[in-house]
């Protein structure tokens, strides 16, 4: 839905639950869905929010069971052909991923396709972090992340933290490069005050299938950002030494300094 809806500023992004604490400086009330799918009967629902009756998920059947998740992708298939058509949005195509597609290509020819963030000139300071911002995404970069699972506990909590507690916004944790494919047309082009970390380590791990090598990680990482950065987007690049298994502590000192800035505002 995100790659599909994401154009011409609109569309949507999709996140688990989270709890906001309303009393944050970016807390907003509307804009939101809360989309719970059920199995039993429907409960009232509250504002903002839709009850998703699946009673075939409960069936001891498997085939039931099945046939319910079936026909909920198709909904959701459905509900977005349906919401690209009201909000004439052409849901198929993702004609914004091929600047960063284009940008890598040209990095990947490089030594060193880090070498353009050495000299890259500061755009844009703001002292009120808050401004603008309804939600934050983080990707960390790098195949290996799925195999440490401290930094990714590490990298969630202090996400959910900066966030939901202090900024009062829906964060969503994604990995990296998968997750180009299917998010970067939104982030480039769908809704916007969005504030984008990429986190890249500068060794990695040799993958267990595919050939993702490190220039090839780092072009798209690189990639990315400058084209989120062209296209009028908060994007912000985490270079970081060494493994992502030696980024723990690095990342809890960066952290907490972002939550003492935040907390000194």
């Amino acid at each position: 839905m995100e790659e599909s809806l994401g154009k011409g500023g609109k569309g949507v992004v999709v996140f688990d639950d989270q709890s906001l604490n309303p009393g944050a400086p970016g807390y907003r009330s509307s804009g939101t869905l809360h989309v719970r799918v059920v199995a039993d009967l429907p409960q009232a629902e509250e504002e903002h929010s839709f009850n998703l009756s699946q009673p075939y998920l409960a069936r001891k059947e498997p085939l039931d069971r099945l046939a319910a998740v079936a026909t909920s992708f198709l909904g959701w298939q459905l509900s977005m052909a349906l919401y690209g058509y009201l909000q004439r949005i052409t849901f198929a195509g993702q004609p914004a991923v091929e600047n960063y597609k284009a940008r890598a290509r040209v990095l990947r020819a490089q030594d060193d396709p880090l070498q353009v963030t050495k000299n890259w000139a500061a755009t844009t300071s703001d002292t009120e972090p808050t401004s603008g911002m309804s939600y934050i995404l983080l990707a960390p970069q790098g195949v290996e992340i799925q195999g440490s699972p401290a930094v990714g506990s590490a990298l969630n909590a202090h996400l959910h933290i900066t966030g939901n507690e202090l900024l009062g916004i829906p964060v969503k944790l994604r990995r990296a490069p998968a997750a180009y494919h299917s998010t970067e047309q939104s982030e480039m082009d769908g809704p916007p005050l969005l504030v984008s970390l990429r986190v890249l380590a500068r060794d990695h791990e040799e993958p267990i299938l595919g050939s993702y090598t490190d220039t090839f990680l780092c072009a798209q990482a690189v990639s990315t950002w400058q084209a989120m950065i062209e296209q009028g987007r908060t994007c912000f690049l985490l270079i970081m030494d060494g493994s992502i298994d030696d980024a723990v502590e690095p990342f809890h000192r960066f952290f907490s300094e972002v939550t003492a800035h935040l907390g000194g505002q």
